[in-house]
C-alpha cells in the first residue's frame, strides 16, 4: 500500500509541474504578444496621451493635440516643434492663459505663420 502511494505521489507531482508549465507558457505567450502589438509598452493601466501617440501603429492617425492642455512631451509631437519651443508654449500659456483659438499659437516667440499652417490641422483649444 504505501509503494502505491509513493507512486501516486509523485505523478501528483509530475502533474503539477506540467500544469504550471502550461500555465507559465500561455501567460508569457500573451506578454510577448501584448509587447509587440503596443510597441514596446505592455498594457498594464492607462497609457498617457503622450504614449498612445508615439506607440507603434499609431504614428499615421491624424493627432489633435489641445495646446491648452498639452505638456511639453506632447507639443513635441507638432511639425518643428521641439523641446524648447514646446517649453515656450507651456511658459506663454502659463503667463497668459488659456489660448482662444488655435491662431493664437502665433503669439508664441518662434511660431510664425508657416509653422503655424504646418500644425494647424493637429491642434486644438478644446
Amino acid at each position: 500500500m504505501k509503494v502505491v502511494w509513493k507512486n501516486l505521489d509523485k505523478d501528483m507531482t509530475k502533474n503539477r509541474i506540467r500544469l504550471f508549465l502550461v500555465i507559465a507558457f500561455f501567460l508569457l505567450s500573451g506578454m510577448l504578444y501584448s509587447r509587440s502589438f503596443y510597441g514596446g509598452s505592455l498594457a498594464m493601466g492607462r497609457q498617457s496621451d503622450a504614449e498612445t501617440l508615439t506607440a507603434e501603429g499609431f504614428d499615421d492617425m491624424p493627432v489633435q493635440i489641445n495646446i491648452n492642455q498639452a505638456e511639453e512631451r506632447e507639443l513635441t509631437r507638432l511639425p518643428g516643434v521641439g523641446e524648447k519651443l514646446a517649453k515656450s508654449i507651456v511658459e506663454y500659456r502659463r503667463e497668459n492663459g488659456d489660448f482662444q483659438e488655435i491662431a493664437d499659437i502665433m503669439q508664441v516667440s518662434g511660431i510664425g505663420e508657416k509653422s503655424f499652417e504646418e500644425m494647424k490641422d493637429m491642434i486644438t483649444v478644446q
